[in-house]
């Protein structure tokens, strides 16, 4: 793997930050490393924010599924994850045919050349009126505790919903969700990070695997406090390399219509879980002010209000 080199750009942009990198591919195995790149904000309108339609990146309307991998998102996980039954993402099918199989033993992905390929990032999507709704959601065998006495379980789902406005016409990345320990938030372009133009950046919480927009975390419980430091070792996932679509009409994975929670250690299949329907979601959930619970609120662009 070749030395990784950082290129850090800071401009004040409505009060955020939104840094762009590029990603080069190595002759040998096929994987990637970041190194640096050009660093794009994007133009402002005259009252000095954001301006959405300006941030196309000249796609052509495509089909879903094109636009589904075209924004797939690159994870970056903590820079011991993999060590001491820290996993990365996980495959569900495996998982959850070993537990029909009637063992319960711990299922722990610590294997990191499976993230380049091997396991599957889970994706459904919805046209809402004129926008899509893209839902990438993460599948983890097993959550460390994330203090001394607390937080361990087995089995996990995350997911990440990428707006993609216009869709049919001129379609462009804009808002992106980020779900953490139930609950999630959004950002707006500009406050988000990206690669290779299109696909968002998440940072993985350390034990519990929720997606933020950044790192940081103080190793403890609370909501946005799961540790997320890349590090040297910086490691990551680049999703687009194997998606699966979630299907609940019977014609997928058997475990897709399976409404049970008895394999899943007491949580739904993303199926069957209240936010299906993509084109129902709200902004974020919990607390507006940073408090130990749910707090997604406090770093919502748009707060509570309409996906």
């Amino acid at each position: 793997m070749a030395p990784l080199l950082y290129l850090s750009l800071l401009l004040l942009l409505s009060a955020g930050v939104h840094s762009e990198l590029n990603l080069a591919e190595e002759e040998e195995g096929g994987l990637s490393h970041v190194r640096e790149g050009d660093w794009d904000l994007g133009p402002e309108d005259d009252d000095g924010d954001y301006s959405y339609e300006d941030a196309s990146m000249d796609f052509k309307a495509g089909s879903i599924e094109e636009l589904v991998v075209a924004h797939a998102p690159f994870l970056r996980f903590h820079k011991t994850e993999g060590e001491n039954d820290f996993c990365f993402p996980h495959d569900a099918t495996d998982y959850y045919n070993t537990r029909v199989s009637e063992d319960w033993s711990r299922q722990c992905n610590m294997n990191y050349s499976t993230l380049h390929g091997e396991i599957p990032t889970y994706w459904h999507a919805q046209a809402c009126g004129e926008h899509l709704h893209i839902a990438y959601w993460t599948f983890t065998g097993y959550n460390h505790k994330c203090d001394l006495i607390s937080g361990e379980r087995d089995a996990w789902w995350e997911f990440i919903v990428v707006k993609v406005r216009n869709w049919e016409t001129a379609p462009f990345m804009a808002e992106v969700m980020f779900g953490q320990k139930e609950g999630w938030y959004t950002r707006v372009p500009g406050r988000y990070d990206v690669i290779e133009h299109t696909h968002p950046v998440a940072f993985v919480g350390h034990a519990s695997h929720g997606f933020y927009h950044d790192d940081g975390g103080s190793n403890s419980c609370c909501y946005f406090e799961d540790l997320r430091n890349p590090g040297l070792s910086d490691t990551f996932m680049r999703t687009h390399l194997n998606l699966v679509e979630l299907k609940d009409d019977g014609t997928g994975e058997e475990w897709m219509t399976d409404p049970s929670v008895h394999y899943w250690s007491g949580i739904l299949a993303p199926t069957y879980r209240d936010n299906w329907d993509l084109c129902r979601l709200l902004g974020c959930t919990g607390s507006y002010l940073q408090i130990c619970g749910t707090c997604g609120c406090h770093k919502s662009d748009i707060g509570g209000d309409p996906f």
